[in-house]
């Protein structure tokens, strides 16, 4: 059978089909498999890596998790000695107001008195003892006055004579208002 082609040059041209070489093809197959099997070669080994490295993280963070409970049990014990030393400075300083109290009455204590008792009763002194005349209850009380820093204001509550061993004596109490 004879054929004809009764197209005109240029599509005849066009429909001319090329033939690729089945050796190409075959060569592309195999380099596109080689290609996929790299690449799951490739992301295999990366996830092997990834989950070295998320063991290595875990580990790291086991050992911080040491860390953070000294951290926290020093800060404890930190917070806990610094509420002691705070309540050891607030008594050495409540300490020294009742020291030189006491030191400023001994010191203006005159000569011919003596005192049984000194006691605080709602935020005053109340000062008790015996004098051998009542000029000393008075010089005792002009002393106590000039002690403005820790004494504010000074009353005799009483002052009446008694017999002390056979002698007469005054027994005073005086009220004093404590500053501060």
């Amino acid at each position: 059978m004879i054929r004809i082609n009764l197209l005109s040059r240029e599509e005849r041209r066009r429909k001319a089909h090329v033939k690729v070489p089945q050796i190409a093809i075959i060569a592309v197959a195999m380099l596109a498999v080689g290609g996929m099997g790299g690449y799951w070669y490739f992301v295999k080994w990366e996830v092997q890596q990834l989950r070295a490295d998320v063991v290595a993280t875990r580990s790291e963070i086991a050992g911080n998790q040491e860390i953070i409970r000294l951290v926290e049990q020093y800060t404890r014990d930190k917070k806990l000695l610094q509420d002691r030393l705070a309540i050891i400075q607030q008594l050495a300083a409540a300490q020294h107001s009742p020291v030189r109290l006491l030191d400023g009455i001994s010191q203006a204590l005159p000569e011919g008195g003596w005192l049984t008792g000194i006691s605080k009763v709602s935020g005053r002194l109340v000062i008790r003892g015996y004098a051998s005349s009542h000029f000393v209850v008075a010089e005792l009380m002009l002393a106590l006055q000039r002690l403005k820093s820790t004494i504010n204001n000074v009353e005799l509550n009483f002052s009446e004579l008694e017999l002390y061993e056979g002698k007469p004596v005054e027994r005073f109490e005086i009220l004093a208002t404590l500053s501060g």
